[in-house]
């Protein structure tokens, strides 16, 4: 397979699979090569060949068992060039991206929110867990949108009104098909206590005024997202 140049890979990467699919190199209904052999093929990072194989799913192209392989489906038939068009800044923004953009931007609104919040900033925050630690499961709208909630009222805490913005566009990014179908396969069954916990230190460190505090906690919880995403599709 052809070496391949290293910027913005995981969208080249799957039209390159999608089209040996389509050639029956790759027979419907047997497995691709591992992730790490993908990777080695064509010079690649295997997180490049993991969003690719991730988006191949969400496509219908392939089907994901993590620990057992990645396995050729049946083509669907090909979507409207209309509707892809639309859906092209999906495609462009990763979900590993994303989550290293966040930890970023993030450590700084924590560190901003500890410095300048005020107790309505406080309430909001609680407001905001509360929320979504009474969503009935992870795929409910309260779950999400009390995740949303709290950090972006942690970047508007900071008081600095273009870092509330940035947060809340990443996270609108977060709610396309590719990042659920991450947290789906990866994200595992105690992620969301942990994510409790994690905001709850972040929290406390804010309401503190602990500004390495709560850019440390910060951190950590980003940090345990980004291992868990970083999992190969080949992990037990």
């Amino acid at each position: 397979m052809p070496q391949l140049e290293p910027v913005r890979l995981y969208r080249q990467i799957a039209d390159l699979i999608s089209d040996r699919i389509d050639q029956g190199l790759f027979p419907i209904g047997t497995l691709l090569p591992a992730e790490r052999e993908l990777a080695q093929q064509l010079g690649v990072s295997r997180t490049s060949v993991r969003e690719a194989l991730i988006a191949l799913e969400v496509s219908g192209k392939v089907s994901i068992r993590v620990g057992h392989g990645v396995q050729v489906l049946e083509a669907m038939p090909q979507p409207d060039p209309a509707d892809l068009a639309a859906g092209m800044e999906e495609w462009d923004i990763g979900p590993i991206q994303l989550m290293e953009a966040r930890l970023h931007v993030e450590l700084k609104t924590a560190g901003l929110a500890a410095a300048n919040r005020t107790e309505a900033n406080l309430q909001r925050m609680r407001e905001a867990m509360e929320l979504q630690a009474g969503a009935e499961s992870v795929r409910a709208p309260h779950y999400r949108n009390g995740d949303r909630n709290f950090h972006v009222e942690i970047a508007k805490a900071g008081g600095n009104a273009a870092y509330a913005f940035v947060v809340a566009s990443l996270w609108d990014n977060l709610s396309r098909p590719l990042f659920n179908k991450f947290e789906e396969l990866f994200a595992g069954p105690d992620r969301p206590t942990k994510t409790m916990q994690e905001h709850h230190r972040i929290f406390d460190a804010i309401a503190g005024r602990d500004e390495e505090g709560a850019r440390e906690a910060m951190k950590n919880h980003l940090d345990a997202v980004l291992f868990a995403f970083s999992r190969g599709l080949g992990d037990e």
